[in-house]
């Protein structure tokens, strides 16, 4: 039993840390695009707040305070997970204000639907007072990009050179936005790639966000994560 105690935390910490905040907007559009077969803008929004907020409140925030006793109880036992845990949230976290100075430079240009933020926030809080739907919209768009940062660090972790850690961040990054451009709600609402929408810029806007993300996501890795965690996290004792 002693031995199955690394493998469930170090699968924990990717599902509470990983999955759980990652899927909070790809189900509750999911719900309302393809369940409930919704495809106007505020229609969308609304019926993706039914899934939404009982999931934010029931899921998300258990799984975060889970994730944090899990990191401080790692620390005396794993060190190694708890740092992945804390510098993978961490360089998710600074690689997404990367993201953001272009994802901003779409909103000012009318290349993105709509504001990230402030779609994230409608969803959870179902509300369109500014100033009770950004912050919580915020919080969810900050929570993808550290989401993506702890995977990335612990399924690629330190590479042997930088260039390469960048490498695989970049490739890492470029595969979340095809996913992003192709499924939930991106995908349904403005075609695969923003083909119905605002073609090609959205698409190289989005790419360049992301490698943005990836660029910053791979030097903070590793520079931040010793060299004994190169490469991937392991789940054995």
């Amino acid at each position: 039993m002693k031995n199955m105690r690394r493998p469930a935390a170090v699968l924990a910490a990717l599902f509470l840390g990983g999955a759980v905040p990652i899927q909070l907007v790809t189900l509750s559009f999911t719900y309302s695009q393809i369940v409930k077969g919704e495809s106007l803008g505020p229609k969308v929004i609304r019926t993706a707040h039914e899934f939404g907020l009982p999931y934010f409140l029931v899921a998300l925030v258990p799984a975060l305070i889970l994730l944090a006793f899990l990191t401080v109880w790692a620390r005396r036992e794993y060190p190694d997970l708890a740092r992945r845990i804390l510098i993978g949230l961490a360089a998710g976290a600074v690689a997404t204000v990367a993201l953001d100075f272009f994802r901003q430079a779409g909103v000012l240009h009318s290349w993105l639907p709509g504001d990230t933020p402030v779609m994230f926030g409608k969803m959870v809080t179902g509300s369109n007072n500014f100033w009770t739907l950004y912050p919580v919209g915020l919080l969810v768009h900050f929570l993808n990009g550290t989401s993506f940062g702890l995977v990335f660090a612990f399924v690629w972790g330190r590479r042997r050179t930088r260039l390469r850690t960048v490498g695989w961040a970049v490739a890492w990054a470029v595969l979340v936005d095809i996913g992003m451009m192709t499924l939930p709600p991106m995908g349904p609402m403005v075609g695969p790639f923003g083909v119905r929408f605002a073609w090609p810029e959205l698409f190289l806007l989005t790419l360049a966000a992301h490698v943005a993300f990836g660029v910053v996501l791979g030097l903070l890795v590793y520079q931040w994560l010793p060299e004994q965690d190169t490469g991937m996290i392991t789940i054995t004792e």
